[in-house]
């Protein structure tokens, strides 16, 4: 039954925005502040079980326990005069990743990357907060257009680079907590885990999930290189007609080699190798935290990297050429190395000379002089000869 136009508790529900196994989201507005927001109501006939109500609920409670920018922010919930009920989400306005891959096919890596890093830092509060998603596919991700505040690091056609301000980037919300596992002590007492129970979607589900085990946040993992691999290749790794050749695949077979799965797109050795990592089989072998990947994934760029990520380049983070050597530095590389150890006191009283220029003297007597002078000789003359080299392209 449609409930368009209808109100539930203080909002109204102007039009459908999706629809899923358990409910429709509707675009609504708040009936007396005007704000604009998305509520998603248990369809009706699940509205007599109980179970699937507490189901519901729980999609509700495991979102909003999160408290993550990445995750959908759920902000009320209450019951219909039908019986059902209903919670109340931020209204986002964008576009999911699966409509993304559908209509442009594989995404740039440097865009595939950052899309994967916030799935990844959204997914590792909710571990910590003990939620494991379990359904992760590229329509529960929904990318917003922002404005651009970075900037990029471009590889040219000359083997140089090019620094430039990014125009948008996409910020991710993950949505959809349907089936949610909260791992909470109460959920096994209750007997709400169902034993030998296959939830998810067969492309990105995990084969712990397809053999209908047990599963813990690793799942998720497995789950976001599936989703990693979609982005870049523009389909998921395993594809068949009917789901259980995808479950049989997920369990048995070996994902293809990145590379050779769309040769007309970039794809970085190490971007390969963290999916392979992902997609073990045994998830024992795999990543064991959303934060071990993301440190893998900081690697995992190619001819365009964000400039914080730039030191695949040999840039510094925080600017266009890696900085020049300082005097300090060089002294100090000198003080410990071994042909030159000094005792803490030389080190000391060659930390305070100062050399302002080719005739100021040095104001205080060094000890061992002539291999102090040389090392601020040195030191100084390579100071000036790498401040003059070009930006280093390595």
């Amino acid at each position: 039954m449609e409930r368009i136009g209808r109100q539930v508790g203080n909002y109204r529900l102007l039009d459908i925005l999706g629809r899923g196994g358990m409910g429709t989201v509707y675009s609504s507005e708040h009936v007396y502040i005007g704000k604009k927001v998305a509520v998603k109501v248990l369809h009706q006939r699940f509205a007599r079980y109980q179970e699937a109500i507490e189901r519901f609920l729980r999609e509700a409670r495991a979102a909003s326990s999160i408290n993550h920018p990445n995750i959908v922010d759920v902000t009320d919930f209450g019951p219909l005069d039908d019986g059902g009920v209903f919670f109340v989400m931020e209204y986002l306005e964008g576009t999911s990743l699966e409509d993304l891959i559908e209509k442009e096919g594989a995404i740039p890596l440097h865009r595939a990357i950052n899309i994967a890093n916030q799935m990844a830092l959204g997914l590792a509060a909710a571990h910590d907060a003990g939620v494991i998603h379990r359904d992760l596919k590229p329509e529960n991700i929904m990318l917003i257009q922002r404005p651009g505040r970075r900037e990029l690091v471009r590889m040219d056609n000359t083997d140089g680079y090019v620094i430039e301000k990014e125009k948008k980037y996409d910020f991710v919300k993950l949505l959809d907590f349907g089936i949610a596992k909260v791992m909470a002590a109460e959920e096994h007492e209750q007997g709400t885990t169902m034993q030998g129970a296959v939830f998810g979607t067969p492309e990105y589900m995990s084969p712990e999930a397809a053999r209908g085990e047990e599963v813990d946040h690793r799942a998720d993992i497995y789950s976001l290189g599936v989703i990693f691999f979609d982005m870049l290749i523009g389909r998921p790794p395993f594809e068949a007609k009917a789901a259980a050749e995808v479950l049989a695949m997920q369990i048995n077979d070996e994902p293809p080699d990145p590379h050779g799965a769309n040769p007309n797109v970039e794809i970085t050795d190490a971007a390969a190798a963290l999916i392979k990592r992902a997609l073990t089989k045994d998830r024992d072998k795999r990543y064991q935290t959303m934060d071990d990947l993301r440190e893998d994934l900081q690697d995992c760029y190619g001819s365009v990297a964000y400039r914080r990520n730039a030191r695949i380049y040999g840039l510094d983070p925080m600017g266009g050429a890696p900085r020049p050597r300082r005097l300090t530095d060089e002294l100090s590389e000198w003080i410990r190395g071994e042909e030159n150890q000094l005792s803490l006191d030389e080190a000391r009283q060659i930390a305070r000379v100062s050399v302002a220029g080719e005739d100021d003297p040095i104001a205080i007597e060094l000890p061992r002089p002539e291999v102090a002078r040389r090392a601020i000789d040195e030191a100084v003359d390579g100071d000036s000869a790498e401040a003059a080299e070009p930006l280093d392209d390595k």
